[in-house]
């Protein structure tokens, strides 16, 4: 089995096929081939043979037996050959040069092809984690350079993620761990698809979840009151995590994220709660930073405005898409300075600290959400923040805001 190394500690490895018989048919094929050079035709064909070994095909050092329509190809020998075979045994030097025959009564032996040299000939496909360690809640970045794929679909703990080609032959997507999430090695497999969807190979590798250390909080209401219309919070989850959560293009940002407000810190992202003595199953969803009333939330990174309004939960609201599914959310706001289609550069004014909603006081519940995962906000003002890849980030840098 083939293996690379690819960069902060990631390895990824070949993964094995399910049909054998459909991987010796591919090795044949090629093997056959390879007696008259045709690069331009055999390069497809080389993916899938790396892309699909079996039990019969574990390393370079073994042999495989061609499918039984090769061998009857090789049985049919022309006429022609024959007449050429009984001129050489006439001929007493070319008798002597010619190697011994085998006897034509005796059963002729399966020819076997090594296959080491085509799984060599092409570059292997380069994935890599970035980084490879992360806590529940946080987002990563996964980057695929193939020259061989149309499309790369990544699969994390049972979900699918498409990657988008920033530029030829390289893939890269921003995938994010849910903070419910196991924590441990979280199973990565990258599957790299050909022409008409035909699959070419897999790639597999581990991602390291670490645990969430946020802490238990505990809020006081002041009382029971009113409980809200379920139909009602059914909306403000659905606004949130279901409505604003495609790709709608490339990434916008290209520089560490700046705070949207400037405050005490009194919630942390992944805290659990409890509500007047009350746990809550859930955990806190966004990052909270007290303020004073009216003070101005501003963007923290380039976007486009999608939403605004008033939920029954965290009241009025806006919602930002930076790009590559990723959103953010700005929550309890006492007014709003912008509208939908709005485009937005880190620092613009999008409204004023408030307190509308299921709130104790004047505050912005922030929140960032990956393609409905919601993330940790604070990630993303750090170094260490999702990266894009070179070619993307010279565009944002030239383009500013990208449409």
């Amino acid at each position: 089995m083939a293996s690379a190394a690819v960069g902060a500690g990631a390895a990824f490895l070949f993964r094995q096929s399910t049909d054998p018989s459909e991987a010796i048919a591919q090795v044949v094929a090629v093997e056959v081939a390879s007696s008259t050079p045709a690069p331009s035709e055999s390069s497809g064909q080389e993916a899938a043979t790396q892309t699909q070994p079996n039990s019969e095909v574990t390393d370079a050092d073994q042999a495989v037996t061609p499918t039984p329509a090769v061998r009857q190809e090789q049985e049919q020998q022309p006429a022609a050959d024959e007449q050429a075979q009984a001129d050489r045994s006439s001929d007493p030097e070319m008798a002597q040069a010619a190697p011994e025959q085998a006897d034509p009564d005796e059963p002729k032996q399966e020819v076997e092809v090594e296959p080491a040299a085509q799984l060599d000939s092409e570059p292997l496909p380069i994935a890599t984690l970035t980084p490879d360690a992360i806590r529940q809640g946080e987002a990563f970045v996964l980057t695929v350079d193939s020259a061989e794929a149309l499309a790369v679909v990544a699969t994390v703990e049972g979900r699918s993620w498409n990657l988008a080609e920033s530029s030829p032959g390289l893939w890269w997507g921003l995938l994010a761990i849910p903070r419910d999430a196991d924590t441990g090695a979280a199973d990565v497999v990258v599957d790299l698809y050909g022409a008409g969807g035909s699959w070419l190979l897999a790639l597999t590798s581990s991602l390291i979840v670490i645990a969430n250390s946020a802490p238990l909080e505990e809020i006081i209401l002041g009382g029971t009151g009113v409980a809200p219309d379920p139909a009602a919070v059914e909306r403000d989850i659905a606004v949130r995590f279901v409505e604003h959560t495609a790709v709608s293009g490339p990434a916008r940002w290209d520089a560490p994220w700046m705070l949207p407000v400037e405050g005490e810190v009194t919630g942390v992202f992944g805290a659990l709660r409890s509500y007047d003595g009350v746990q809550s199953e859930g955990w806190h969803h966004g990052h909270d930073i007290a303020a004073q009333h009216g003070d101005p939330i501003v963007a923290p990174a380039p976007g486009v405005v999608v939403w605004t309004g008033e939920l029954v939960l965290h009241g009025i609201g806006v919602i930002l898409d930076h790009g590559a599914g990723v959103y953010s959310g700005y929550w309890h706001m006492s007014s709003i300075a912008v509208g939908e289609g709005d485009e937005v550069a880190p620092g613009d004014w999008l409204g004023n600290i408030g307190s509308t909603g299921l709130s104790t006081g004047p505050h912005l519940h922030w929140e960032v959400i990956v393609q409905g995962i919601d993330v940790d906000p604070v990630q993303w003002t750090r170094e260490d923040r999702p990266l894009l890849p070179p070619t993307a980030q010279a565009a944002t840098q030239s383009a500013g805001t990208l449409d």
